[in-house]
């Protein structure tokens, strides 16, 4: 039994002020006034201290580590045009050394961020290696398979057989591996790219072996129009039809909704990993986040990198109120309190694990991020939350913890050799060009 001890800790209740937990095993067991914690146990190891902030570590709830090796290459374009120029024609050409060297640049950055769990789109070959990432890291990966069965390269396209053949292997091979800690995630990659057999095959599976599904929706005024072609309706009412909506689906982006379709997406319980940087980035639009939260939707956040250019947390949550204050014209359309929540509970929730992780609270998985306060970020200290959200960056953070284990202490990663990593990365990936 080891204690983690801060200045500061951020609770359901708010911010505590000299806090303690008593960590067993994978669990917090306890928390309170320090004073008081110490006095109750007798603990083998103590970390942190008075210049730390205790966190929840953050949840990316839509990412592809794939798509690192696109960094700067990709900028300025429109989704589909990004799609099919460049992500298309770099992930037809990955062999699991790339696919590895990708995951593992991904995994260190999201680490360094302070994210222990975390939502990975891969690509439709070689996802056994971003598993096998995960499991080195130690963290909490919810990995899936690209599936795209129509309207796409000839090197991605598979038959739908294949392709729901390919995913039942990794579901058998790796869901709830590694104690728990990696899940697999059907993956379709959108309605444009996906037909209705495949879907309904991945229903299927889903409910077969209780795992959830995520897929984009709603992202761009192009694909809506696309989809509308196809379907005759929306993208969202199409999957409520076919029986997809519902707490085991996570939906990308959801942008371009109408109120029966928001409506829709609220009454299923249906998750949704809200990505700005990305919709900005690819001027796709911004999504109505206060209205999700009025309807009282799961909404996390997600770095969407390569669409991005980075896996900082810290990015999307400042983005995520200031893109809703600049829509509206209000200030307080869209709080701090409310972007860490995306960041922590909402993206937990969103997945699938919000009795797992998320929040600080007796009985969850010890999953937790201690971030320095003696910088420029937290001087002075006004506003715990606001601060974290507004001004602090990866830099800030300290000590990530996942399942109890340390996977990061002093700024040192002790779960991966962090030089070698991006040294092989730059060898391995220079031909992302």
């Amino acid at each position: 039994m080891y204690e983690i001890s801060g200045g500061f800790a951020i609770t359901r209740k708010g911010v505590e002020r000299d806090f303690s937990l008593a960590i067993q095993n994978d669990r917090i067991i306890d928390m309170g006034p320090s004073k008081d914690i110490r006095s109750k146990y007798k603990f083998s190891d103590s970390i942190g201290g008075k210049d730390m902030v205790i966190s929840p570590s953050f949840v990316d709830a839509h990412m592809h580590s794939f798509q690192v090796a696109t960094k700067g290459l990709t900028s300025d374009k429109s989704l589909l045009d990004w799609l099919k120029k460049y992500i298309w024609k770099w992930e037809g050409t990955l062999t699991p050394e790339r696919a590895r060297a990708c995951a593992r640049l991904s995994y260190l950055e999201l680490l360094k961020s302070g994210v222990t769990t975390f939502v990975d789109y891969t690509s439709v070959h070689h996802t056994d290696q971003a598993f096998l990432a995960a499991q080195e890291f130690g963290m909490r990966g919810n990995i899936g398979k690209t599936l795209m069965d129509r309207n796409s390269p000839s090197e991605l396209q598979e038959t739908t057989d294949d392709a729901i053949k390919d995913t039942a292997r990794f579901i058998r091979k790796f869901h709830c591996s590694d104690k728990g800690r990696l899940r697999y995630m059907i993956t379709p990659r959108f309605g444009i790219t996906c037909t209705d057999e495949l879907l309904a095959e991945c229903k299927k599976l889903s409910k077969k072996h209780d795992v959830m599904i995520t897929t984009h929706a709603h992202e761009s005024r192009f694909e809506v129009v696309t989809d509308k072609k196809n379907y005759k309706t929306s993208a969202i009412r199409h999957f409520h039809k076919l029986g997809l909506l519902g707490p085991n689906l996570l939906l990308a982006h959801c942008i371009w909704l109408d109120k029966t379709e928001m409506a829709l997406l609220s009454k299923t319980n249906t998750g949704v990993a809200h990505c700005p940087g990305s919709n900005m980035m690819l001027a796709s639009g911004i999504a109505d986040t206060p209205k999700m939260l009025e309807r009282g939707m799961n909404v996390g956040l997600g770095s969407d990198m390569g669409a991005y250019y980075n896996l900082s947390i810290f990015d999307q949550m400042r983005l995520s109120v200031m893109v809703q204050k600049v829509r509206s014209l209000d200030p307080n359309a869209l709080t701090h309190n409310q972007a860490f929540e995306f960041a922590t509970i909402g993206g937990a929730k969103a997945v699938g694990l919000g009795r797992q992780t998320g929040a600080l609270e007796i009985g969850k998985k010890a999953d937790i991020v201690l971030l320095r306060t003696r910088n420029t970020a937290f001087s002075p200290m006004n506003d715990v939350v606001a601060q974290l959200v507004y001004s602090a960056s990866p830099a800030c953070v300290d000590t990530v913890i996942c399942d109890g284990k340390m996977l990061m202490k002093d700024k040192a990663v002790l779960v991966a050799d962090e030089e070698r990593i991006i040294s092989d990365s730059k060898e391995i990936l220079k031909q992302a060009e």
